[in-house]
């Protein structure tokens, strides 16, 4: 939202409650009025949701009394069991078909498949042993002394046995003086 329109935005808001303020009675939905809409609105929304679940859970609670002494026989049940016994219960979750004959014949015996685990594989790291170390920096150590003997090869010229040249002559005048 940009500035100018949360601007504009927030003075319409700042214009309504000024209004409601002034004549509770002129604007719909104002006051006391507002109040008991927001009441009504979330007390209905919750009583909504309380018969949903009533509804949902009341199979359940009327099954006969065989399959609750089942489940208080079952001592070590779990959440998601619990959980599933209701959904068969409401006819919610159903096992799946048996497949057919051309699904069967298509797939291989269970005991024909050859499940390998998958294996994770180790990356190589960047990092270097002692042994690498050491081998590296005795290639560096003869690099440098390699270097070293070039440059003793390399015979630099004195720099006042140098001709001058146009460049450096003008670098080495000094400055014209500015008349005032």
């Amino acid at each position: 939202m940009s500035l100018a329109t949360h601007a504009v935005t927030t003075q319409s808001i700042v214009r309504t409650r000024r209004r409601q303020r002034a004549n509770p009675e002129a604007l719909p939905f104002a006051g006391a009025k507002a109040r008991q809409c927001d009441t009504a609105g979330g007390a209905a929304r919750r009583l909504r949701i309380l018969i949903t679940l009533a509804v949902a859970l009341a199979p359940a609670s009327l099954c006969d009394g065989a399959a609750a002494q089942e489940a208080e026989a079952q001592e070590g049940v779990s959440g998601g069991a619990i959980v599933g016994n209701v959904l068969e219960t409401l006819h919610l979750r159903q096992t799946p078909p048996p497949a057919q004959d051309f699904v069967v014949r298509s797939r291989p015996a269970p005991d024909e498949l050859q499940f390998q685990p998958m294996k994770p594989t180790e990356k190589p790291t960047g990092k270097k042993t002692p042994a690498q170390l050491d081998a590296l920096g005795a290639e560096l150590e003869g690099a440098l002394e390699r270097n070293r003997k070039a440059a003793a090869r390399v015979a630099v010229p004195d720099s006042a046995s140098r001709p001058a040249t146009p460049r450096r002559a003008a670098a080495a005048k000094p400055p014209r003086e500015q008349a005032n």
